[in-house]
């Protein structure tokens, strides 16, 4: 009668993402202040920030930004020394990634989680992790290694980012950003955009 179509996985080519709703500005003082503790070493009241901040970003759908949170919340548990509660936001962020539709990012983001607790003398606690992020992206039809051969290879040279973003003061990265341009990359937390030199 019908026939069931097989599952395809969507394709991980790098797409524009929609621009990010602006934050309240509430939201944004928070985010400030989170990111002000961490400056200044208090690394559990930022946490307790980033937790509550990434836990309405969840219940409003915003599932990307609820994931960046959860990850910057386990920096600051595992700066304050609570490996197991840096885990657990670990594991939420790399679950939101994948059901977010930002399986892409799982790897480069598990490798630099994994390298840090690696580095601590975590080994096992990195396995576990692996596997978990592996068995999160098995229920999206995707393997951890396919993810990582079909994951997008930067290609064109890309400018110098400020070390802080001047929206919400979060430290940037260049491969935790969202480029537009090789001279125009937007916040993950805050949605600024940032110009590269």
């Amino acid at each position: 009668m019908f026939r069931k179509r097989p599952f395809r996985p969507r394709p991980l080519a790098r797409r524009r993402s929609p621009p990010r709703p602006p934050l309240p500005p509430r939201v944004r003082r928070a985010l400030a202040r989170a990111n002000g503790l961490m400056a200044d070493g208090r690394f559990a009241e930022a946490a307790n920030i980033f937790e509550r901040l990434s836990e309405r970003a969840r219940h409003r759908g915003m599932l990307i930004r609820a994931a960046d949170l959860a990850l910057q919340a386990s920096r600051a548990r595992f700066a304050a020394d609570d490996v197991n509660a840096a885990l657990e936001r670990a594991r939420e962020a790399l679950r939101l990634l994948a059901r977010g539709g930002r399986p892409g990012r799982v790897p480069r983001v598990l490798s630099r989680i994994t390298a840090a607790l690696r580095e601590k003398g975590y080994d096992a606690q990195a396995d576990q992790l692996e596997q978990e992020a592996a068995q999160a992206l098995e229920e999206m039809g995707l393997s951890l290694d396919e993810v990582r051969q079909r994951a997008p290879q930067v290609t064109e040279e890309r400018g110098t980012l400020p070390t802080h973003c001047s929206g919400c003061g979060a430290p940037l990265a260049p491969d935790e950003v969202e480029w537009h341009d090789a001279h125009t990359a937007e916040c993950l937390y805050c949605g600024t955009v940032v110009r590269a030199s």
